[in-house]
């Protein structure tokens, strides 16, 4: 059995691929070619199928897309303030009336809410996850009236 290359990028297969695919082989034979040279679990054979079409129309970009989801405008700053205000002037206010009165989808809501804000639903109210100060306060003095 060959010796195979350990290490490798994303980037260095894809340009393998490139450069195997200019040379017509097709992508089952590509495939077994990288399996060959890189080791057996170097690309599924679909993704080498992937870049073999994104080749074939012209893509040329070795990198990755960037990534779907939401904008990242949707969890800017102003918003989480904006978010972290409503949630404080009523904590009874349901998560897809907050969404819609800010126009941000409930995705983003939610990943305001829960990761930045770092919130969790308890009965109907919203309430910070983590004691602040002042909670820590209202505890003590309220255990010191019984």
């Amino acid at each position: 059995m060959a010796a195979h290359l350990e290490t490798w990028s994303k980037e260095e297969i894809r340009a393998v691929i490139r450069f195997l695919n200019t040379k017509s082989l097709n992508p089952t034979e590509l495939h077994k070619e990288l399996q060959s040279t890189y080791g057996e679990h170097v690309i599924s054979r679909t993704q080498v199928y992937h870049w073999c079409n994104l080749f074939e129309v012209g893509h040329s970009d070795l990198t990755d897309r960037e990534g779907r989801g939401s904008s990242i405008t949707a969890t800017s700053e102003d918003n989480v303030k904006r978010v972290d205000e409503l949630i404080g002037q009523d904590r009874r206010l349901k998560l897809h009336e907050i969404a819609s009165s800010l126009e941000i989808s409930e995705t983003s809501f939610h990943r305001i809410v829960f990761d930045e804000l770092g919130y969790r639903k308890v009965s109907p109210r919203w309430v910070p996850k983590q004691l602040t100060d002042n909670h820590k306060e209202q505890k003590l003095t309220s255990a010191g009236n019984f």
